[in-house]
């Protein structure tokens, strides 16, 4: 659908809903990293070196695996090298990451715009999702940009798929799939854009541009067929009972001078509660039912958005009846609506596609998330677009978006505090769900690094209880003990969690470092079984190399610096041997 604006206006339009979202969303930036930042940002020295920029380039990692963590997301680590190279600091990577939502924002205006033909309506619906509360997080935790450059190349995509419908054109179709396999290179959401872009193609131009639309989307297919080739020896987690790693062993599709030495799967331990999920599909549908209900609550109440989550885990059909019904009227509205070739029935489309890759069916670890809200929250601004245009009572439809408008605005504004540090963004998680034992422990290792050794011990604690067959929260207790000067007490959770999960490289080395000043036998064995573990282990390494001083000469400049720093925390934990 063409428009006939005036440039002036539309780039007007355009420049007030970037200059919103990031006028709402800036008080919440700082200085300090957040969640996942700290293993895929600080202890990631690819991401963080700009030396490491012609290697991530190389095109050659679009076929051989590149051991490097967040290799799945190659256009990610791009990003944030190029940050390392101009100087930035962690303020710094999430300005960007503000500057990013706002071209997010403003490529939603220009796609409704196209898409309805109506200015105001538009740039309203634009400004709800520049405002909304659940875009904090995307920004405020670096590496996930990931959603943010996703949804950037995801309505990229979409434009030149519009583009390739009334007069297909190789140009047009090139420049979808090359969209397309950016944004998949940058988040899994993106996979859903070969179906989004055939819902968006028939709303626009019905089957007619369905049938012109076919090499596009063959196009779009192709660039799906390479990233699926590519995501499964680079990606997934290593869920007991759940999710194996991806392709870990050479084959004719994988040949092994293509698989190199890839990384160890992440390994992601599940609260009790949640295991039920990933052991019923049955289980796993009544719960991600719920979950999917509650984003929509949230999309349009965010009052309640939390840094983590501990949705119910649902088992019978009786509890589940209502999300069902409520999933099931949401798809069956979308299609009709999208039958009548309505917007709002493309906004309902959009945001049920782009929310299936964050309901499980891959295995996730986290099972609710704001930023899984992100990309949905596109497609509900167009579903807000389709309903600001409609016929009849548009004072009452326009107060109810003034409305919403306000309220993004002044929960955004009141959740800023929380993203300004670990000890704000892990408080406020534990305070909407004091049950999560996830949630206790990260607030535990954050007052940990805070030095509040009494509140870690008491948190950790509380994790642990919570869950006490989660050998990872046992062991971040042992830690947590051990590095507070409490290593008599550290012992025993150290050799429960290394009982519970034999293979655990950290559980090999607590125990072997607690065991030191006991039994240096079998200490070292300890260490050295979890150096064979996980080679990538420097405390082990280093932790030998200080028993051991003709090794400790041979290290280097850099190790040698870890070292001392390494035996000075032993010290100062009382735990030096």
């Amino acid at each position: 659908m063409e428009n006939a604006e005036k440039p002036g206006r539309v780039l007007l339009a355009a420049a007030v809903v970037f200059l919103a979202a990031l006028a709402v969303h800036a008080p919440a930036v700082s200085g300090n990293l957040l969640w996942d930042d700290a293993s895929f940002l600080a202890a990631n020295p690819f991401a963080s070196n700009c030396g490491s920029l012609s290697a991530a380039l190389n095109p050659a990692n679009l076929v051989k695996v590149l051991p490097v963590p967040m290799s799945a997301r190659p256009v990610v680590n791009i990003t944030l090298i190029a940050d390392a190279c101009a100087g930035s600091g962690a303020a710094d990577k999430k300005i960007t990451n503000l500057l990013l939502h706002g071209c997010a924002s403003a490529l939603l205006f220009l796609l409704a715009l196209t898409l309805s033909g109506a200015l105001l309506p538009s740039a309203a619906a634009a400004a709800l999702f520049a405002l909304h509360p659940a875009a904090a997080e995307a920004i405020n935790v670096i590496v996930f940009r990931s959603h943010l450059l996703g949804l950037c190349f995801f309505r990229a995509a979409l434009r030149a798929s519009d583009y390739s419908a009334p007069t297909p054109a190789l140009a047009a179709a090139a420049a979808a799939a090359g969209c397309a396999l950016l944004g998949m290179l940058s988040v899994e959401t993106c996979a859903v854009v070969p179906a989004a872009a055939a819902t968006a193609v028939y709303f626009d131009s019905g089957r007619a541009g369905l049938r012109r639309f076919l090499p596009a989307l063959a196009a779009l297919l192709l660039a799906l067929s390479f990233y699926a080739w590519f995501w499964a020896p680079r990606a997934g987690y290593d869920i007991t009972g759940a999710s194996s790693p991806g392709v870990r062993t050479a084959s004719f599709i994988y040949p092994g001078s293509i698989l190199g030495s890839a990384l160890p799967a992440r390994r992601a331990a599940l609260p009790a509660r949640w295991r039920a999920v990933y052991a019923s599909h049955r289980t796993n549908l009544y719960t991600m039912a719920g979950v999917a209900a509650s984003y929509a609550h949230d999309a349009v109440n965010p009052r309640r958005l939390s840094p983590d989550y501990a949705p119910e885990v649902v088992t019978t059909l009786r509890r589940a009846a209502l999300a069902l019904l409520f999933c099931l009227a949401w798809a069956g509205t979308a299609g009709f609506l999208l039958y009548r070739r309505s917007l709002a029935g493309l906004g309902l489309a959009l945001a049920a596609l782009a929310l299936l890759p964050a309901l499980n069916l891959v295995p996730l670890y986290n099972l609710q998330a704001d930023r899984y809200l992100y990309f949905p929250l596109a497609g509900a601004a167009l579903l807000a677009a389709g309903l600001l245009r409609a016929p009849g009572r548009p004072a009452l439809r326009w107060t109810a978006a003034a409305g919403l408008m306000l309220l993004f605005v002044l929960v955004s504004l009141r959740r800023a505090p929380v993203f300004h540090n670990e000890l704000s963004f892990f408080a406020q998680a534990v305070r909407l769900a004091p049950g999560s034992p996830r949630a206790q422990g990260n607030l535990a290792a954050a007052l940990l690094r805070a030095g509040d050794c009494p509140a870690a011990c008491a948190h950790a604690g509380a994790a642990a209880g919570l869950d006490a067959a989660n050998p990872a929260l046992r062991l971040r207790l042992a830690y947590t003990l051990a590095a507070c000067g409490r290593p008599a007490q550290a012992l025993p959770q150290a050799q429960a969690a290394l009982g519970a999960d034999p293979a655990s490289g950290d559980a090999l080395y607590l125990a072997g470092l607690l065991n030191l000043r006991r039994d240096r036998v079998a200490g070292r064995a300890l260490l050295e079984k979890a150096l064979a573990a996980d080679p990538s282990l420097d405390e082990a390494r280093l932790t030998l190399a200080l028993l051991d001083k003709k090794n400790a000469r041979e290290l280097s400049r850099d190790d040698k610096t870890a070292m001392e720093a390494l035996a000075g925390f032993y010290r100062s934990a009382g735990l030096f041997f």
